[in-house]
């Protein structure tokens, strides 16, 4: 099957290198507004490419195409794509405004388009343990979970800290994190309370720092605490396993707390763990005891924590054999709401109900 990558920069090149590993795909083409840049792609991976999207959009052999343009562009090209044919898979965001990521969806199902939207954390092992775990009732009932993410700074000449390019840093960053307790617990959200403190990173146009909680209808809650800017600059070394020599230690943290009425769940990505409680009952007191510890080789450090690897494989089978999305978009949609709820919460002060937010 020919792949279509609109957009190639970071996450664009990430995406040729999986499609370039993938025996379901014989062709792969390039899109970016930036001739140089295709010219170093197609000098690298020996690819196709074109500054011109309609040489993508008119070739009916391209039957995917993934979009890792920046935020600002998804709406339009995943529009585009859509109306010429094409099966489609958006990096989150959606899109910078829930009017055009609402429109994205409607477009997709009154066409009967394949659409799904990269929450790779779904594909992750690290995260899909624990769904493993609550949906074979170990810990009964989720009732609570806590995601703490502490984070050094974007460089300042990235779109994503711009709100005109990169929208916010929930629907850039933070939609995985909040996506990922919609995902285990499978109930609506109800409402959503979000803070800020004033920013301490000051080329950024969106806010550097969330305690964010939200309630379900089933009357479960989340809570996710972010701060950026505080952890270590990160630099990174090919020759060292990154999240223990380089960062763990420098303030980092990515960690969930996953509570339910029979267990509890901990995952830990700088600590490469990943603990299961088992909760029981004893005559002075409730018991809780520690029945599963795991761990992995840093080599496997891509598939536990951002599995883009095994998403892109998957969807390109998905879409090779017909089969419907993994997660479908207006269940991604849902996880919209919830970003841009999150976002006015923090603005206006004052808790957002998801009713309102269309």
């Amino acid at each position: 099957m020919k792949v279509g990558v609109l957009g190639a920069g970071g996450m664009g090149e990430t995406v040729i290198q999986h499609l370039k590993a993938c025996k379901d795909v014989s062709d792969i083409v390039a899109l970016d507004v930036r001739a140089e840049r295709i010219r170093q792609l197609k000098e690298k991976y020996q690819v196709k490419g074109t500054t011109n999207l309609r040489d993508i959009l008119s070739d009916p052999a391209v039957k995917l195409v993934f979009i890792t343009a920046s935020n600002d562009a998804h709406n339009a090209l995943a529009l585009q794509a859509l109306e010429a044919g094409k099966a489609v898979m958006c990096e989150k965001p959606m899109a910078n405004t829930l009017a055009e990521a609402k429109a994205m969806v409607d477009e997709a199902m009154r066409r009967k388009q394949f659409l799904q939207i990269g929450f790779e954390l779904r594909y992750s092992k690290l995260y899909t343990k624990i769904k493993e775990w609550i949906d074979a009732g170990l810990l009964g009932q989720v009732v609570n979970t806590h995601c703490l993410y502490i984070a050094s700074a974007w460089e300042k000449d990235t779109w994503r800290h711009k709100k005109a390019l990169g929208g916010s840093m929930f629907g850039e960053k933070l939609s995985h994190y909040v996506d990922l307790p919609r995902w285990w617990i499978g109930s609506k959200v109800k409402d959503v309370f979000s803070v800020s403190s004033p920013n301490i990173i000051p080329y950024y146009e969106v806010h550097d720092n969330y305690h964010t909680t939200y309630r379900f209808e089933n009357g479960a809650v989340s809570h996710l605490t972010f701060i950026m800017g505080y952890a270590a600059t990160f630099r990174g070394d090919p020759l060292r396993p990154n999240i223990t020599d380089l960062q763990l230690g420098d303030g980092h943290e990515l960690r969930y707390f996953v509570v339910g009425t029979k267990g509890a769940a901990e995952a830990d990505v700088f600590y490469r763990r990943i603990k299961r409680w088992q909760f029981g009952d004893a005559p002075d007191c409730m018991t809780s005891n520690l029945v599963e510890n795991l761990t992995w080789d840093f080599k496997e450090d891509h598939f536990y924590y951002h599995n883009t690897t095994d998403q892109a494989h998957d969807i390109v089978k998905r879409v090779l054999t017909g089969q419907p999305p993994k997660t479908s978009a207006r269940d991604a949609y849902e996880t919209m709401r919830l970003c841009f709820a999150a976002e006015e919460s923090a603005d206006i002060g004052s808790i957002v109900s998801l009713d309102k937010m269309r």
